[in-house]
């Protein structure tokens, strides 16, 4: 028994010692000094093409292992626990990875997003002034296009709100009153649209603008008629060509619209089938003209009368700036004027087309023009085509008339002419 007793006495020591020398426990990361460690920040990142990330890497108890070079995707230079990496310029997710020189199997990475900036586009003017309807704005876009977009292309114009039109050079034609947004645009490289906007106010033009808008034409002479150098499907009445002289005279830019129309005529009488402002006035009779241009000289104290068939004819030409073109401004009747073709049928606000040489729009097609002619029994002839004719009766030789009481109709219009100023 005393051995027994003395045997579980020493087991008993035995054990309380080994208590003792045991090593601690807990996190070993926190406690022994010696664990290696390594991190790297940012861990993630975006960056523009182009760009660069600056990468910090920590490391205890073990040095760097970096990267071998061309084992990363782009470049990078390593400064101290520091590396300025630049990723290829090619829109992705890239990795740089780096290990701990003590335990390789130790490595952390940083993930680097490199993304395309968007296009971007500034419009002058920013803030345009408002603009009276049959006048126009030139807007001009500056695109900004960064690396890995899609370099070749032009800003797409357009204009949001019922008030005017915009072609692909940028050139704003104001066609009725009210406020609306030009915005130009371009594509990123997903085809997302990116666009800037500017706000145009559009105001009616008052009676005295309107009479300012006539176009002064140098005199001269000129082959009346369809000539040899135009088309061989001439018309008799066009037929035989003949030379012509002609003094200065000033001719309206524009067809008379109903807005002058109602000014003269009173608000509450126009005749016109296509109503608008700034559409032309038309299914207007002859008579119902002259009586137009009699109220309108007694109240601006001028001399406005119709344009003779001589006159119409050398101005839709050109003039003296004329470059033989078959319609007014234009071989391409789509250019300059509204037909069967393109007009759907109606009729359109004028300025809206190319204009010509001087400067004179809708001269073919939109409304046939009352003119005054020269031929014995043929006082009142139409010129220039309209919206539901087909081209041939655009052309700037082509004629029509009548006699008698001509009953108006939603073709027939008429601009304004003058000797002086």
């Amino acid at each position: 028994m005393r051995y027994l007793k003395i045997m579980k006495f020493a087991v008993a020591a035995a054990a309380a010692l080994s208590l003792l020398f045991l090593p601690a426990c807990g996190d070993g990361n926190e406690i022994n000094d010696k664990t290696v460690r390594i991190s790297i920040s940012p861990t993630t990142k975006s960056v523009e093409a182009g760009g660069t990330v600056e990468l910090t890497v920590d490391a205890r108890n073990t040095t760097i292992k970096w990267p071998e070079p061309g084992s990363v995707e782009g470049n990078f230079t390593i400064s101290g626990n520091k590396a300025r990496y630049v990723p290829p310029s090619i829109s992705g997710t890239y990795r740089f990875t780096v290990a701990a020189e003590a335990d390789t199997s130790k490595t952390v990475t940083a993930k680097i997003t490199v993304v395309y900036a968007d296009p971007t586009i500034t419009i002058t003017p920013e803030n345009p002034p408002e603009t009276k309807i049959g006048k126009t704005v030139r807007f001009t876009a500056y695109p900004e296009i960064p690396f890995g977009q899609p370099q070749q292309q032009e800003p797409v114009w357009e204009v949001t709100g019922d008030c005017g039109t915009i072609d692909e050079n940028g050139l704003f034609s104001a066609a009725r009153a009210g406020n609306c947004t030009v915005k130009a645009s371009l594509k990123n490289y997903n085809n997302k649209i990116i666009s800037e906007s500017v706000s145009v106010k559009i105001v009616e033009p008052s009676l005295e603008d309107i009479m300012e808008d006539m176009a002064s034409v140098k005199g001269g002479s000129f082959t009346m008629g369809c000539t040899a150098g135009q088309r061989n499907d001439c018309p008799d009445n066009a037929r035989p060509e003949q030379q012509v002289t002609l003094g200065d005279f000033y001719i309206g830019k524009y067809e008379v619209t109903q807005f002058v129309w109602k000014q003269i005529m009173g608000t509450y009488y126009n005749p016109s089938r296509n109503n608008g402002n700034n559409l032309p006035a038309e299914t207007v009779s002859w008579d119902e003209v002259q009586t137009f241009l009699e109220r309108l000289n007694d109240r601006t104290d001028k001399n406005y009368r119709l344009p003779t068939e001589e006159e119409w004819e050398y101005a839709a030409r050109g003039g003296n700036l004329g470059r033989g073109y078959t319609y007014s401004g234009s071989n391409t009747l789509d250019n300059v004027g509204w037909y069967v073709d393109n007009s759907d049928g109606e009729t359109h606000p004028v300025g809206m087309k190319q204009a010509n040489e001087l400067g004179l729009y809708d001269m073919s097609g939109n409304v046939d023009e009352w003119v005054i002619g020269a031929s014995p029994g043929q006082s009142r002839i139409v010129r220039g085509g309209n919206h539901i004719y087909s081209e041939e009766f655009a052309r700037v030789f082509s004629r029509g008339g009548c006699t008698g009481i001509c009953d108006p109709n939603p073709r027939l219009g008429f601009r304004l002419a003058s000797s002086s100023r």
